[in-house]
């Protein structure tokens, strides 16, 4: 099985962040061997036939087994190859993107024929690769996202009491990231703290972040974010040319800042959500980004007041300013 989120609590982007299996063999392998792999690794669902990158089947683990069970079932299939068995059982298959939401994925597993309807799913990759995930699996993302979802509040009391928590300001930055993938799916994000010169406050999803901050200050997009303070929303990078000069945070297909305001002219830094895959933010997560950042603005005030024990007032402009889907037309 293939683990791609950070945490459990974390909530997946699309279908291809879940666990998932890489079973798979060329139309030539010997029904036989298959059968053994399967009986030695029970959680394995299915497997794929797979020949030059083309899915040519898929065969889940009940029905073969049933097929096998069936009136010379072991004499006719056991020592051939495996595509015989598949064009038996009329093995057909429609791979569901990677990119998509979990809701729309079960949607469309459940609208298949009733014979399939509780079959494991296929995953095609962005890279022609195929996985097997498991319904159960799919269902269970499902449930967490409703659970997670129906206690935003919650989680947004979890940050106000960590604003004035006697801990380090990255570890609790952090933390605040953490709690942001549980209600708003991402794949990478970064808080950047603006001083005398800009900064990496904290990073969830990223290994050894290495940000080359002069690029980005210089960059037209953060320069936006500081002259208008507004938020930016680039449903698709690809078609912004002035992302390069972003790239060390990342190469996400689409992409989220969120200025960290106080006072009328005053910005403290930006928060930055990636995603790898073409999956649109919603307009209910860009709320709820807007509500983070603003307690990571205040905690950002909190501390300063700690070292200075200065009385600073907080200004939040207004986060309906922005014209979202025309963000892309400003560069």
């Amino acid at each position: 099985m293939l683990p791609f989120l950070r945490d459990e609590s974390q909530i997946p982007v699309c279908i291809a962040d879940l666990p998932a299996h890489d079973f798979q063999v060329s139309p030539y392998t010997l029904t036989e061997d298959v059968v053994m792999v399967l009986e030695d690794n029970p959680d394995l669902p299915g497997v794929l036939i797979v020949e030059n990158r083309k899915l040519l089947g898929f065969l889940t683990r009940l029905k073969l087994f049933e097929r096998l069970g069936h009136r010379y079932g072991i004499e006719l299939f056991m020592r051939k190859p495996i595509a015989h068995l598949a064009a038996a059982m009329s093995s057909q298959v429609q791979p569901l993107p990677g990119h998509l939401r979990v809701d729309e994925a079960i949607q469309r597993a459940l609208s298949r024929p009733l014979r399939d309807m509780y079959d494991p799913v296929v995953i095609q990759l962005s890279n022609d690769m195929f996985r097997i995930l498991d319904l159960t699996v799919l269902v269970l993302a499902q449930s967490l996202i409703v659970s997670n979802l129906s206690n935003i509040v919650g989680r947004l009391g979890q940050l106000d009491a960590l604003i004035y928590q006697d801990a380090d300001e990255r570890g609790i930055l952090k933390r605040m990231l953490q709690l942001l993938a549980q209600v708003v799916p991402y794949h990478q994000a970064y808080v950047l703290v603006r001083g005398d010169r800009l900064e990496l406050g904290a990073a969830w999803g990223v290994e050894n972040p290495t940000l080359d901050f002069a690029q980005i200050e210089s960059n037209a997009i953060y320069q936006m974010m500081l002259q208008h303070r507004q938020a930016i929303y680039l449903p698709d990078t690809r078609r912004v040319p002035a992302w390069q000069g972003m790239e060390s945070l990342g190469q996400p297909a689409s992409w989220l800042g969120v200025p960290l305001l106080y006072e009328e002219s005053t910005c403290l830094g930006f928060l930055s959500l990636g995603r790898n895959v073409e999956s649109p933010f919603t307009s209910d997560e860009k709320q709820t980004c807007q509500a983070f950042s603003q307690r990571m603005t205040r905690l950002l005030l909190q501390k300063r007041r700690e070292k200075t024990f200065s009385d600073e007032t907080i200004f939040f402009a207004p986060f309906e300013t922005l014209e979202w889907a025309d963000a892309e037309s400003a560069f």
